[in-house]
């Protein structure tokens, strides 16, 4: 087992905000995470049998019935190459009324048929007298370590996540939809931080951040401004187009123009970490308020400067977790994903002029 730390608890600097007690999305009041991880198997790909690398998360923005007290919502698509659903509602009305769930690529239907037996079930009147919920299930292609031809993922994986959902402190890297994730050619998967933003009454609202990193190439990564990806002799082989998944949630009264707002600005955070964004990657980010639908007060457009600040850092700071956190993971057909070096990624950004 390789010892593992996040760069902020290296010292790093990484961004101006306060974060939460965590430092990651469960600090936002409410939200628990629960994750379905799945590992089995070594050798060649014997499709259909493995290996599988492949997992589930589950993120709960509120601790109540979403279908019955729904969550305002705004999504932004950056790069449309993605197998997502429930898309098109979030777009159209603006709102979220069942739990996020992340997988990979060729499961997305069948987490998707768990989430539907998990919401009949808490609700009976779902199609009978009440309008059927819209789904979402967001995905990322694993198949570089993983046998994503074998659809290893259940709908019962999916339920199970969604009951193992706690409180923070999340897990990170190599976890639920984030075990066969790569990133920059390296390790990727789970990461998250969170930002505190204080209005001018003195109140303090959380912004926090989960994303699922799967995109990128070793030589256009790069860590607070360095280039470290064109220095680092970690052998990185084997791209395979993926995609970035980002969930951002905060309890600040914004609206769902506003949270779009917030969602456009993740691609500053991302350029950060040195995302291009390229043509084969499907880039979404769904933001969500947990502040009650019942009340309209929001937030000025004026004040919103904060924010972007507070998504933009965590964004990039949440890439960067995934990294540090995940471990070297062999796949099918002895393909690896090696680790980010973390002691060489220091040397590198401390001999850095400026650094």
């Amino acid at each position: 087992m390789q010892n593992r730390r996040t760069p902020r608890s290296l010292g790093l600097w990484l961004g101006q905000l306060p974060t939460g007690p965590f430092n990651d999305i469960s600090d936002v009041p409410g939200v628990r995470v629960g994750n379905v991880s799945l590992i089995q198997g070594n050798g060649p790909l014997v499709p259909g049998r493995g290996p599988v690398r492949t997992g589930v998360t589950a993120i709960l923005p509120r601790p109540v019935n979403l279908y019955r007290q729904p969550c305002r919502a705004g999504i932004e698509v950056f790069n449309g190459y993605g197998k997502s659903i429930g898309v098109p509602f979030i777009q159209e009305m603006g709102f979220l009324n069942c739990p996020i769930l992340l997988t990979n690529t060729l499961s997305v239907n069948d987490v998707a048929n768990g989430v539907i037996t998990y919401l009949l079930q808490q609700n009976p009147e779902i199609g009978n007298d009440a309008r059927t919920p819209n789904i979402v299930v967001m995905e990322c292609d694993d198949s570089y370590l993983n046998d994503i031809r074998g659809r290893h993922v259940k709908p019962r994986d999916a339920i199970l996540a969604l009951q193992r959902a706690t409180k923070g402190p999340i897990e990170q890297g190599n976890v639920g939809a984030g075990v066969g994730m790569s990133c920059f050619q390296m390790k990727g998967g789970i990461g998250s931080a969170s930002r505190i933003v204080q209005d001018q009454n003195g109140r303090n609202y959380i912004v926090g951040m989960l994303v699922l990193a799967n995109f990128g190439l070793l030589r256009d990564f790069l860590f607070s401004g360095v280039p470290v990806g064109q220095f680092l002799s970690v052998l990185a082989e084997g791209y395979v187009p993926g995609s970035l998944i980002l969930v951002g949630v905060t309890d600040a009264p914004l609206s769902r123009w506003q949270l779009r707002q917030l969602a456009k600005r993740v691609s500053l955070g991302m350029s950060r970490t040195g995302s291009i964004s390229m043509t084969g990657s499907g880039d979404f980010c769904l933001m969500v308020s947990t502040y009650s639908c019942e009340f309209k007060d929001y937030l000025s457009d004026w004040k919103l400067d904060q924010y972007f600040r507070a998504v933009v850092e965590a964004t990039a700071e949440s890439i960067w977790n995934a990294l540090f956190m995940a471990q070297t993971m062999e796949g099918r057909d002895g393909h690896i994903r090696y680790a980010l070096p973390i002691e060489e990624t220091l040397q590198i950004v401390r001999r850095w002029p400026g650094g």
